[in-house]
């Protein structure tokens, strides 16, 4: 079942790769794909199929219609999808600009690009790419959604569209990106909304003035808090003591949010007044070679052998930012520090211990375990009590990252996001399975939590509506439940209180279960048992892949040679040689060479 069959070159015919989905992935292995043909493929002639019902290189979520209130919550000049001369890559690079560099003009709070103009960005990638594609290219788009795979009698395979003619492909590359989840049916008489990304048309349906569950506190929840709010007329104001207020239009709904942790994810750091370095500097100690020795010793445990390197690694980050932006706040010289601490590396109690020593003040110390759950463990008198003392962890977060501690927390999200693509490049390569892999997924929540939060603007608007009681916060641990009459959201921290609403907005992207993916191909292939689970993927449409390779492992253990799948990922920075690049130049000639 894994083999492909007899190879285009005995059939006289030429290769055909097909890839379905092309938004920033797909659109990365078809620029790597072309830039690879001259050395690897010659003038031999080659069919590429480009399937995806949205327009390439913006895909689905990029897409230029959208509300140009919904932006990204990465700065515009960290953001890029041409390999540069950084990119560890066997095929040519291709320099090209950041987003930032390409739009030249003014950005959202003065770093960030709406989605459509990031999407206008991708499109213009993809057009410049294909334009310059090798004469023996000839490239096929199909506007239309797969929604089969089969394989056919002469060892080929056909992907079926729901345009009609399926395609003909002897290789195929699955890169839809994030899956959208089929929606679960409300109550009748209720409304419920999600999960998946915000969606303008459904927003519309919540009455002006109504109450609104809403579970997840993410970059969701702040994009329909945008079209809820400023997308219904109403206006931020700058105050002359200088926070935000809020004048309410009349049309909002009110909004009773909660989630597990029950606080709103921390807002981007505040961009580098001196701009972003030219170069990135590698691990410290988390790097992936220290880590595949760990892995390679008997018995081998993440949490045991693998976390201790990543919160070293995450602590000397922070504390080297720490000695350089605030010395007078600590009690050592950086080099006195900066040595003990590589030999202390592994041994949390004695790290804990030096950190004391050197950093008087608990606040200046990092503590992983409180920035993860702010509200662990507490409990509250009632739902004002929990409203003030969330307003006033709004305002100190918001301090931390865009007052004179910014640096420290830009080096602490810088961090954390060099130690998740170091677990994504071992997860890939198949270093990390089972229970390892369940640990590495649990430990990055952390990073997701603490980096992945709006622009400050955006934190700061949510402290202005909460301010005016356009969202209530319902407190950690959220319950929601429903019957005939109502959906209802407690808090085991809010003892007594219940917030009770018609409608239930599903703030979150959740990763669901094979049964609940609403792409029908993805969903297909998963009740065949083509694609089968990865090992402690605990139910979750994660598919198994046979390591760097990318091959999907079938539920009987075959590999599916000539499938790939290529999974979501952040945005490529540059000068930081960056691993999604490096996986879609490894992709591109994996499938030009057949290897």
């Amino acid at each position: 079942m894994g083999t492909a069959g007899q190879h285009p070159a005995e059939r006289g015919a030429p290769l055909a790769l097909c890839v379905i989905g092309c938004g920033p992935r797909g659109a990365s292995l078809v620029e790597r794909i072309l830039a690879n043909v001259p050395a690897l493929y010659g003038d031999r002639p080659l069919a590429l199929h480009l399937v995806d019902p949205y327009p390439p290189g913006a895909g689905r979520t990029w897409h230029t219609d959208q509300p140009g209130l919904l932006w990204m919550n990465s700065a515009a000049d960290q953001v890029t999808v041409y390999p540069d001369a950084t990119v560890d890559c066997a095929g040519p690079p291709r320099p090209g600009p950041t987003t930032a560099a390409w739009l030249d003009g003014p950005l959202h709070d003065g770093a960030y690009a709406a989605r459509r103009d990031q999407g206008r960005y991708l499109r213009r990638f993809f057009a410049e790419v294909t334009a310059a594609a090798p004469a023996s290219v000839r490239l096929h788009l199909h506007r239309a959604r797969a929604v089969d795979l089969r394989r056919t009698d002469d060892g080929r395979q056909e992907v079926l569209l729901d345009s009609g003619r399926p395609v003909r492909a002897d290789r195929v590359v699955l890169a839809q990106g994030h899956p959208d989840v089929l929606p679960e049916p409300a109550p009748p008489g209720l409304l419920r909304i999600g999960p998946g990304p915000a969606d303008p048309a459904a927003l519309e349906r919540i009455p002006p003035g109504a109450p609104v569950l809403a579970r997840g506190l993410g970059l969701v929840f702040i994009d329909c808090l945008a079209l809820l709010t400023e997308g219904r007329g109403g206006r931020f104001v700058r105050t002359p003591e200088g926070p935000l207020r809020y004048l309410p239009s009349g049309r909002e709904p009110r909004l009773y949010a909660g989630s597990r942790r029950g606080v709103p994810l921390p807002p981007k750091p505040a961009p580098d007044p001196a701009g972003p370095s030219a170069a990135e500097e590698p691990a410290r100690f988390a790097t992936a070679a220290a880590c595949r020795a760990a892995l390679d010793r008997p018995g081998a445990d993440f949490d045991r052998d693998l976390w201790p390197l990543f919160r070293a690694e995450l602590g000397w980050w922070h504390y080297r930012a720490l000695f350089a932006a605030a010395p007078e706040r600590t009690r050592m010289t950086w080099p006195d520090f900066d040595a003990q601490y590589a030999v202390l590396v592994t041994d949390a109690g004695r790290l804990a211990k030096l950190a004391a020593a050197a950093v008087p003040d608990p606040a200046d110390r990092l503590d992983l375990d409180r920035l993860a759950a702010p509200l662990a463990g507490r409990t509250f008198a009632d739902s004002h009590d929990l409203q003030r003392q969330l307003r006033a962890h709004l305002v100190t977060t918001l301090r931390r990252r865009t007052g004179p501690a910014a640096g420290t927390e830009r080096a602490l999200v810088d961090a954390l996001r060099r130690t998740g693509e170091i677990v994504e490049e071992l997860w890939r390569a198949g270093d990390l399975a089972g229970t390892a892999l369940v640990d590495a997924l649990r430990r990055l929540a952390l990073g997701t939590f603490l980096s992945s939060g709006p622009p400050p603007l955006r934190a700061a608007q949510l402290l202005a509506l909460a301010e005016a009681g356009i969202v209530t916060f319902t407190g950690p641990d959220l319950r929601v439940t429903a019957d005939r009459d109502a959906f209802r959201a407690t808090s085991p921290a809010v003892p007594g209180t219940v917030h009770e609403a018609a409608v239930l907005l599903d703030a979150r992207l959740a990763m669901p279960a094979p049964d609940r993916l609403a792409d029908p191909l993805l969903r297909a292939l998963w009740r065949r048992g083509e694609l089968a689970p990865t090992p402690g993927g605990e139910g979750a449409a994660l598919p198994r892949l046979d390591g760097p390779a990318l091959h999907p492992v079938d539920a009987d253990g075959a590999v599916h040679r000539d499938r790939f799948v290529l999974g979501p990922a952040q945005f490529p920075r540059p000068g930081a040689n960056a691993t999604a690049l490096r996986q879609t130049d490894a992709l591109a000639r994996r499938l030009l060479t057949g290897g």
